[in-house]
């Protein structure tokens, strides 16, 4: 779910990430449904200019939906002493990205 939505997911606004129409699209299609759509159409930015550095994969990653990116889980992966786990690549990421940190 794109976390800077100008509105609320509902009354038939449409959400400038993905084009759902809230009210509509999901009365069709359950929110899995609308996100495999979404990925398997390319993940693009639907409204206008996506925000400076915002990456789909990553933002799925974010919201917890990581097994929509493709190649996720990835099977490139270091340990470092301090018990983070971060993926070595990431489609469209120059730098790793921390998967799992533990405390």
């Amino acid at each position: 779910m794109y976390d800077r939505l100008p509105y609320p997911a509902a009354d038939y606004h449409i959400c400038p990430c993905c084009s759902t129409e809230f009210g509509n699209d999901d009365a069709e299609f359950s929110y899995e449904q609308l996100r495999e759509m979404w990925v398997a159409g390319g993940a693009n930015w639907f409204f206008g200019r996506a925000p400076e550095g915002w990456n789909p994969w990553k933002q799925l990653i974010d919201a917890q939906f990581g097994s929509y990116v493709p190649g996720f889980p990835f099977t490139e992966l270091r340990v470092r002493a301090d018990a983070r786990i971060q993926a070595s690549r990431i489609i469209g990421l120059a730098e790793p990205y921390v998967v799992v940190a533990a405390a």
